[in-house]
C-alpha cells in the first residue's frame, strides 16, 4: 500500500512537470521564430543597403508617432466613460434612491393612521423586498410630483422673481442634463443633501403632524381600512381609482383651476393683512409681462425712489442675491435701508411662512377627516342593499365618494353666489328649477350608463369566462353583482375610449363616435335625453340583453325538451355564452369571407373580361321617346349619341 502511493505522488509530480515543461518550450519555440523572423529580415534589408535603425523595423516609427494619439484619444474615451458612469450614479441616487428614501419616511410618518407597525414593515421587507421597495419607490414618485405640482400653482400665482432660489423647469435655458454632466460629483452631492433635508422637513411638517392632529381631533374613525386588493370585488382597487375617479374628477373638477384661484385668495388676504400685496403678487398691469430679470426690479426700485421706508422694505430686502452683478446699486439702496426696516421685513416674512404652514395644517387634517367621514357615512348604507350584500368599506372609495359629495357641494354653492350678485333672485329660481330637470334627466342617464349597463357587461363577462373556468358542473354558479359592476364598468370605460379614437378599432363603429361627439358637445344643459336613449342606451342594452337571453332560452328551455340526463343539461347550460359567442364569431367571419371572396372574384372578372360594364349601352335596341311624344328607334352604335344629345332637347 505505501509502494502504491508513493508511485501515485511520483506519476502526479511527473504529469504537472511535464505540464510545465511543455508550455515552456511552448513559449521558448515561438520566441525563437520570432526572432529567427526579425534576423531573416534584418539580414534582406541589409542587404540592400538599408541602414539598420530600430524605426526601420516593421514601421516601429509609425507605431511610436500614433502612440500619442491613442494616448489621448484612451484618455477622451474613459472621460466620456466616467461622465457615462456619473451621471448613471445620479439618476439612480435622485430618481431611484431618494424616491425611495421619501417612501419610506412618509410610511413612518402615516403608520399609526393605519393601525400598523414598524415590525409589519420591515417583515412585508424581508418576506418580498421587490414589491416593498416598488410600493414605497412609488409613493415617493407620487408625493415629490405634487410638491413640484404645488410650485408650479405657486409660480403661477406669485409675482416673477419670489421664487427665485428654486429652479423653474418652465426656464428654456435650464438643462437638467447638462448640469448632471457640467456640475462636479461635490456639487451634486450637496444638492441631494439639501434635498433631502427640505422634502425630510415638509414630510413632517406637512404629513406627519396634520396625521397626529386629525387622529387627536377625530380618534374614532382610524385607523383607516385600505386594501389595494380588495377580496370581495377581486378587482384591484388602484385600478378603479386611477382608471375611473381620478380622470373624472380632473375632466369635469378643474382642479388646477381652482386650487390657483384658492391661493391668489389666500395671498391676497394674507399679503393684505401682513403688508406685502406687492412684493407677492403682481400688478394688473404687470402681468405676463413681469420677466425673472433684474433690470426690471432695478427701474422698479428706481422709479419709487421717493417711497415710504416701509414700501422700500418691502420691495427690496431681498433684492441683493439678484443684484449681484450691480454692485454699486445694491450697496446704494442696502444704504437706504434702515436695519428696522429690514428686521420688520424679515419678520413679516416669517409670519407669512408660519401662518402658510398653518394653514396647510389644518387644510390636510381637514382633507384627511372630512371626506373619510362622510363617504363612510355614505358607504355604510351600501350594504343594505341586495345589489351589495356583503360589500365591506374601503377608506379608498370612502374617501373618493366624501370628495366627490364635498366638490359637487362647493360647485353648486360657488354657481349660486354667482347667480346671485351678478343677477337677480328670480332668474335663479329659474335656473334651479331648469336645472332640477337638466339633473333628474341626467341622473337617470347616468344610472343606466354607469349602473344598469356595466352590471350586464359585468354579468355577461361571468358567464362567458369566469363560470366555464371556476365552477364545476355540479355545482350553482354565485354570481356577485358588485364584482360584476366593478368589471362592467372598466370594460365599459375601455370601450369608450377605443369608440374615441380618431382611427377605426375592431369592434367599433364609426357611427359611435358621432353619436358620443355629439353628446360630448351638448354637455348637460342641452343633453337630449330621449335621443341618447334611443341612439346609445337602449342599442346598448337591447343587444346585451340579447346575449344574456339567447344562451339561457337555448340552454334552459330548448335544450332539455331532448330529454338528455341532467349532468348534460347542466354543462350546456354552463358552456351555452361560450357557445353561443364561438358560434356568432364563427358566423361573422364567414360572413365577411364571402363577401372578401366575392370582391375578389368579381374584381378578377370585371378585369379579365370587363362583363359588368356598359359603355353607353353599346349594340342594345331599344326605342328612346322624347319628351313631344315622338319615337327614336335604337340603333345599335348611334343609341348613345341619341342618348347624350337628342334627349337634351326637352331642356
Amino acid at each position: 500500500m505505501v509502494a502504491t502511493d508513493i508511485l501515485k505522488a511520483q506519476s502526479v509530480g511527473a504529469s504537472r512537470l511535464s505540464d510545465v515543461t511543455t508550455l515552456a518550450v511552448g513559449y521558448i519555440f515561438v520566441f525563437s521564430v520570432v526572432i529567427f523572423y526579425l534576423g531573416i529580415v534584418t539580414l534582406i534589408r541589409y542587404s540592400r543597403g538599408e541602414t539598420l535603425t530600430m524605426g526601420r523595423f516593421y514601421g516601429f516609427a509609425s507605431i511610436a508617432e500614433t502612440i500619442p494619439s491613442l494616448f489621448r484619444q484612451f484618455v477622451a474615451a474613459m472621460r466620456h466613460l466616467m461622465t457615462m458612469i456619473k451621471v448613471a450614479f445620479l439618476l439612480v441616487i435622485e430618481l431611484g434612491v431618494f424616491p425611495l428614501m421619501c417612501g419610506w419616511w412618509l410610511d413612518v410618518c402615516t403608520i399609526r393612521m393605519f393601525g400598523k407597525s414598524i415590525s409589519q414593515r420591515v417583515e412585508f421587507f424581508s418576506v418580498s423586498p421587490l414589491a416593498s421597495s416598488l410600493v414605497h419607490w412609488v409613493v415617493g414618485i407620487v408625493y415629490m410630483l405634487q410638491i413640484s405640482i404645488f410650485v408650479s400653482l405657486l409660480r403661477g400665482v406669485l409675482r416673477s422673481g419670489v421664487l427665485y432660489f428654486l429652479r423653474d423647469p418652465a426656464d428654456p435655458n435650464y438643462n437638467p442634463f447638462r448640469d448632471l454632466i457640467d456640475d462636479p460629483v461635490h456639487k451634486h452631492a450637496r444638492r441631494v443633501l439639501l434635498s433631502v433635508a427640505v422634502y425630510g422637513s415638509l414630510i413632517v411638517m406637512l404629513v406627519f403632524l396634520p396625521v397626529k392632529l386629525a387622529m387627536r381631533t377625530v380618534p374614532s374613525i382610524f385607523p383607516l381600512v385600505i386594501s389595494v386588493s380588495d377580496p370581495f370585488t377581486e378587482i384591484p382597487a388602484d385600478m378603479l381609482l386611477f382608471q375611473i375617479c381620478i380622470p373624472f374628477a380632473i375632466e369635469h373638477f378643474k382642479l388646477r383651476h381652482t386650487l390657483k384661484s384658492l391661493l391668489r385668495y389666500w395671498f391676497t388676504a394674507v399679503g393684505w393683512a401682513l403688508g406685502l400685496t406687492d412684493f407677492l403678487l403682481p400688478k394688473p398691469e404687470d402681468n405676463g409681462e413681469h420677466e425673472n430679470g433684474n433690470a426690471d426690479m432695478g427701474r422698479h426700485e428706481r422709479g419709487h425712489r421717493q417711497a415710504v421706508g416701509q414700501e422700500r422694505a418691502l420691495e427690496d430686502v431681498n433684492r441683493p442675491r439678484y443684484l449681484v452683478a450691480n454692485a454699486n446699486l445694491a450697496e446704494e439702496l442696502d444704504d437706504d435701508l434702515t436695519d428696522m426696516d429690514r428686521w420688520a421685513f424679515v419678520l413679516r416674512i416669517v409670519l407669512l411662512l408660519v401662518v402658510a404652514w398653518m394653514t396647510l395644517l389644518i387644510f390636510n387634517s381637514t382633507l384627511i377627516i372630512v371626506p373619510i367621514s362622510l363617504g363612510r357615512t355614505l358607504f355604510n348604507a351600501l350594504p343594505l342593499l341586495p345589489l351589495t350584500h356583503g360589500i365591506r368599506c374601503n377608506d379608498i372609495y370612502a374617501f373618493v365618494i366624501g370628495s366627490y359629495v364635498i366638490w359637487t357641494g362647493l360647485a353648486g354653492a360657488r354657481y349660486c353666489s354667482d347667480l346671485v350678485t351678478t343677477k337677480r333672485t328670480k332668474v335663479l329660481l329659474n335656473q334651479i328649477w331648469i336645472w332640477f330637470g337638466i339633473i333628474f334627466k341626467s341622473s337617470v342617464l347616468l344610472s343606466i350608463w354607469i349602473f344598469v349597463i356595466p352590471v350586464l357587461i359585468g354579468l355577461l363577462f361571468e358567464l362567458l369566462v369566469i363560470v366555464p373556468m371556476r365552477v364545476p358542473v355540479d355545482e350553482s354558479p354565485v354570481f356577485l353583482l358588485y364584482q360584476d359592476w366593478a368589471l362592467g364598468l372598466i370594460f365599459l370605460k375601455i370601450w369608450t375610449r377605443m369608440v374615441m379614437l380618431d382611427h377605426m378599432m375592431p369592434l367599433v363603429d364609426e357611427s359611435w363616435r358621432l353619436k358620443f361627439e355629439r353628446v360630448r358637445e351638448d354637455g348637460f344643459s342641452r343633453l337630449e335625453a330621449f335621443r341618447v336613449l334611443q341612439e346609445i342606451v337602449f342599442p346598448i342594452i337591447m343587444k346585451l340583453l340579447t346575449a344574456l337571453c339567447v344562451p339561457y332560452v337555448l340552454s334552459r328551455g330548448v335544450f332539455p325538451i331532448l330529454g338528455y340526463p341532467l349532468v348534460v343539461n347542466s354543462a350546456v347550460y354552463r358552456y351555452a355564452w361560450l357557445g353561443c359567442l364561438i358560434f356568432s364569431v364563427m358566423f361573422f367571419c364567414v360572413k365577411r369571407y364571402h363577401v372578401w371572396f366575392t370582391n375578389i372574384h368579381n374584381s378578377i372578372r370585371d378585369d379579365r373580361y370587363l362583363i359588368g360594364r356598359r359603355l353607353h349601352n353599346y349594340g342594345e335596341r331599344e326605342n328612346v321617346v322624347r319628351r313631344d311624344g315622338s319615337v327614336i328607334p335604337g340603333d345599335g352604335e348611334h343609341l348613345g349619341l341619341i342618348r347624350r344629345y337628342v334627349i337634351p332637347e326637352e331642356e
